[in-house]
């Protein structure tokens, strides 16, 4: 039983917290805070947001300054940039050495201070958005174009029993806010992308997780209702879409929802992770009550991590958003859920990325 509850509880916790990526409040501070167009050029940008928009042909051949480039959404940018998309000039707290199309800088939000020249003809954020949008208000650069992740969970966590995820939310939605109201206020057309739940590159805290868990214990406890919709968005597809945005003729200033290409069950997208990275391993699907006991006494050992009620009250609950805005601006098609071992890749010695 206390092995049980030990899995069991690492299950829950793997999907404590939220990335750094609104709900309806959100968004109509979102646009509240937005300059005004002429109708007709409100015609043409997304719904829900009426930002600046330019020509690329005007964008000058500065660099694209990035923010969270050594995260596994970044390491999927680098993969997909094009030998004429311009110069990437990335920040990162750690030394690390240059490459082709790649200069490394050292700093952190939200203290970085930008060199004076070049000046960056975008900035991209692909970390926390909190301090990103802080970082940016305070700075004096006023790019042609911001490209930054948000997150769903401002939708999903909105309701949340857990006090910490209430304050996520609001965290979030503030970020939204004080990054949209920055951007208008100089100018700037802001893309800000939320994704659902990132998958694809072994690094995230949701699958990859429950996956390491399944290759140490050879199955892996999940409760018989965790049938809530959910719509897993491959990492590479993030990455596509802040390229897309970057690269538009014209820019695409909005908040998007950013799902995956498959909507899908909670309980089904867990057995094909199982499937495509731990071969072999049993999803056992137990009983509600004897999955929440197994929690609850993981929880008073005091030894484990174990996530709140939100968590638990999110398995049988659908988070699907709309894709077709995200679509329809950006040319996005993203995959559906076919995860092979490549998502969930091992070192050299076998052991879980």
């Amino acid at each position: 039983m206390a092995r049980m509850a030990s899995s069991i509880a690492f299950l829950a916790g793997a999907r404590r917290g939220g990335s750094a990526a609104g709900d309806g409040v959100g968004a109509h501070r979102f646009v509240r805070r937005c300059t005004s167009l002429p109708q007709a050029a409100r015609d043409r940008s997304p719904a829900g947001y009426a930002g600046p928009m330019e020509s690329a042909s005007s964008l000058p051949r500065s660099p694209w300054l990035v923010f969270g480039l050594s995260g596994q959404v970044g390491d999927a940018l680098c993969e997909l940039r094009g030998r004429d998309d311009p110069q990437l000039l990335a920040v990162s707290r750690v030394a690390r050495p240059d490459r082709p199309g790649l200069r490394w800088t050292q700093g952190g939000l939200p203290d970085f201070a930008p060199a004076p020249e070049p000046a960056p003809a975008a900035v991209i954020s692909l970390g926390p958005l909190d301090l990103f949008a802080r970082w940016f208000e305070a700075c004096p650069l006023a790019p042609a174009r911001v490209v930054a992740l948000g997150s769903t969970s401002v939708h999903g966590k909105r309701d949340s029993p857990d006090p910490a995820e209430r304050a996520l939310v609001e965290t979030l939605t503030a970020a939204e806010a004080r990054l949209a109201a920055a951007a208008a206020a100089r100018g700037t057309a802001l893309t800000l992308l939320r994704p659902t739940l990132v998958y694809g590159r072994g690094r995230d805290r949701n699958l990859s997780r429950l996956v390491r868990l399944a290759r140490r214990l050879g199955w892996l406890p999940l409760p018989a209702e965790a049938r809530g919709l959910r719509q897993p968005v491959h990492a590479d597809d993030v990455a596509a879409a802040v390229l897309a945005a970057l690269r538009a003729p014209q820019a695409r200033p909005g908040l998007f929802d950013l799902p995956g290409g498959e909507t899908l069950a909670y309980d089904e997208m867990v057995a094909r992770a199982l499937a495509a990275g731990a071969p072999g391993a049993r999803l056992r699907r137990l009983p509600g009550p004897l999955f929440r006991a197994g929690v609850r006494l993981a929880r008073l050992s005091g030894r484990l991590d174990v996530a709140g009620e939100g968590v638990l009250a999110r398995m049988d609950r659908d988070l699907v958003y709309d894709g077709a805005p995200v679509r329809d601006a950006l040319g996005l098609q993203p995959r559906p859920f076919r995860p092979g071992p490549a998502c969930f890749p091992e070192d050299r010695d076998g052991r879980p990325v």
